[in-house]
């Protein structure tokens, strides 16, 4: 007995449904934490250089994505626990490389610890005796007790950590060197405010992804951002939000 092409059309629909909802399930969700200048909120909306970078990858691949942002901690177990959550900027270590997947190379950062200014360059010996805050989540904590420093204090972002070092809560803060940059113009502390003593180690900040993430759903993005480099809009970007980087 042979089907109508009626009676076929539900079926067609009902099986494009289901393709969609499980293609839909593949695909990657963003998550974030403040953390300029490669992302944060503020008062005009979400941004940064890899927050619009992956807006500009998702219209490459013609999808339209958000970013959801938590506290950084929070994200960073978001992305760990799941198979299809992408979140930015993570710094790739030894101790994560099994842990996700690696997309895109955003840009390579120094460690540096600052103090209120007060004059004084301090030696290593010194630093490690004071209260240093760093950012909850982040494994840079790992270099600071390599080095022994007795007292650590994690923030859930910079702008905490800021206002607990000008508040006298903290004797230093350890992060990257351009995220207290953007941290201390975006949040309104001058830069003269602090003075930058050791540097602490460095790492390569990356787009990454949840390790079990569909393979072909993590090359539709790599293969995104290689044309937003072959077009220069990767180039634009990084002069808007990097000015003095060397090319």
């Amino acid at each position: 007995m042979l089907m109508s092409v009626t009676g076929l059309a539900p079926l067609t629909a009902r099986a494009d449904h289901a393709n969609e909802v499980a293609e839909r399930a593949t695909q990657l969700e963003w998550v974030a934490g403040d953390l300029p200048p490669f992302a944060w909120r503020s008062p005009t909306g979400a941004q940064g250089y890899a927050h619009e970078l992956v807006l500009q990858m998702a219209q490459q691949i013609g999808r339209s994505t958000q970013v959801t942002y938590y506290p950084w901690a929070r994200a960073v177990q978001l992305t760990e626990r799941s198979n299809r959550i992408g979140v930015f900027p993570l710094a790739r270590t030894p101790d994560r490389e099994q842990r996700f997947q690696w997309l895109v190379p955003l840009m390579q950062v120094r460690y540096v610890l600052i103090t209120p200014a007060n004059g004084r360059q301090l030696s290593l010996a010194q630093l490690r005796t004071l209260r240093v805050g760093t950012l909850r989540g982040s494994p840079i904590a790992r270099n600071l007790h390599a080095e022994r420093f007795t007292t650590i204090v994690e923030g859930k972002d910079y702008k905490e950590l800021l206002r607990m070092l000008v508040g006298g809560n903290l004797d230093a803060v350890y992060a990257g060197a351009p995220m207290l940059d953007a941290a201390m113009a975006e949040y309104g502390y001058p830069r003269q405010q602090f003075t930058a003593q050791q540097t602490l180690g460095e790492a390569t900040l990356y787009i990454a992804a949840s390790r079990d993430l569909a393979p072909e759903e993590g090359q539709a993005w790599q293969k995104a951002y290689q044309q937003l480099v072959d077009d220069g809009s990767v180039a634009r970007l990084r002069r808007r939000y990097f000015p003095t980087e060397k090319s």
